[in-house]
């Protein structure tokens, strides 16, 4: 995707930055994320992951620790693409709306999901033994002429043992990842606004 040095660069720049800012912890989301079981829907889907979810990057000073540098980006485009390419038979990206497409392409709608909201708490006392992360998309489908559908606020939820604080921060994080995925796989189509979506293109299959 076009941007991806740029990207880095800062979030190069944000982790320096954040380390020379005192006591800091720097993390760099690494995840991987299974292969949804689902059966693919029939329905041509554009999709546009735009700068902010993809150079997301969650900044905050806890009381009594540290201040912490969390990069989402790239796990958010390694979910998103993953998880789209396999519900729906054919997904083609784009950067920005007025979708600019080529006389080979027709698709049915687009997908531009955002991250809306995310929390984590990491345990100061012996007594407290996991990390928490809360996470939230917004997922907006979209007809090609860029009105609005429908909006869809997806949550996950992790958790992980305080073993190491980094390493729980970010197993939490991906499965709170992976629990928005799922949510996303499996309940797509029991939405009402998609529902109908879908039988206005004849996809009664897809239900």
């Amino acid at each position: 995707m076009n941007g991806t040095n740029s990207r880095r660069q800062l979030q190069t720049i944000t982790v320096l930055v954040s380390m020379l800012s005192g006591c800091s912890t720097s993390i760099w989301v690494e995840a991987d994320f299974p292969q949804p079981l689902v059966e693919q829907l029939p329905v041509s889907m554009g999709l546009i992951l735009d700068d902010d979810l993809l150079d997301y990057v969650h900044y905050e000073e806890l009381p009594r620790q540290a201040a912490y540098t969390i990069q989402i980006g790239e796990a958010n485009e390694l979910m998103l693409v993953q998880l789209f390419e396999s519900m729906f038979t054919d997904l083609t990206e784009y950067n920005e709306f007025p979708l600019i497409q080529p006389d080979s392409v027709e698709i049915d709608g687009v997908l531009w999901p955002e991250l809306e909201r995310f929390e984590f708490d990491v345990p100061i006392g012996q007594r407290d033994e996991f990390v928490e992360v809360w996470i939230q998309y917004l997922v907006k489908l979209y007809e090609t002429d860029g009105q609005l559908v429908t909006e869809w606020p997806v949550s996950g939820y992790g958790k992980a043992e305080m073993i190491d604080r980094e390493v729980a921060l970010n197993r939490a994080i991906v499965v709170a990842m992976r629990e928005v995925g799922a949510t996303i796989s499996t309940k797509f189509t029991d939405q009402p606004e998609l529902q109908d979506w879908l039988q206005e293109r004849g996809n009664e299959a897809a239900l």
